[in-house]
């Protein structure tokens, strides 16, 4: 007669909890990815705003000193310095916003493939007590087989015996 393995059940929501935390962190590496593709994209865009803003500066500074601009130009470069810090600001901020997304996604996956060790862990102690169960049953099967052969061995040396 063959025995049901008691802990089935159990092994098989382990086995689907190690499913569900092995899909978790696939989608968390990949959420982690596009915030770093995000924060990259906006660093670059920051630093080329930086160089364009660097090099109108510099214009502006030579043509200030050759004493090409007129007071209405000073004036212009002035609300232009204004609404170039403001941009400037909007891509710090921007830049921020997507450094602390890439670190609060990185968080995230490093949870999720914690809990997927654990998850994986956790199978692991069932896979071994099945392991050991079955290795138990075939002992028992092997013992009873032994014992059932040595009882057909006495039955038959009895008959001969007996005869």
């Amino acid at each position: 007669m063959t025995r049901k393995y008691p802990l089935d059940p159990l092994k098989r929501v382990r086995a689907e909890k190690v499913d569900r935390k092995g899909r978790a962190l696939s989608q968390a590496v990949v959420k982690t990815e596009r915030a770093l593709g995000e924060l990259e994209q906006r660093e670059r865009a920051k630093r080329k705003f930086e160089e364009e803003l660097t090099t109108t500066e510099r214009a502006e500074r030579d043509r200030l000193e050759k004493g090409e601009l007129t007071a209405a130009d000073l004036a212009r470069g002035a609300a232009w310095g204004i609404a170039a810090d403001i941009e400037k600001k909007g891509y710090e901020r921007a830049t921020q916003e997507a450094r602390a997304s890439y670190t609060h996604a990185r968080a995230e996956a490093d949870n999720e493939r914690t809990g997927l060790s654990m998850a994986r862990a956790e199978a692991k102690v069932v896979e071994k007590h099945h392991e050991a169960w079955q290795n138990a049953r075939r002992a028992d099967v092997i013992a009873d087989d032994e014992e059932s052969a040595e009882e057909a061995h006495l039955a038959a040396s009895k008959s001969r015996g007996g005869s």
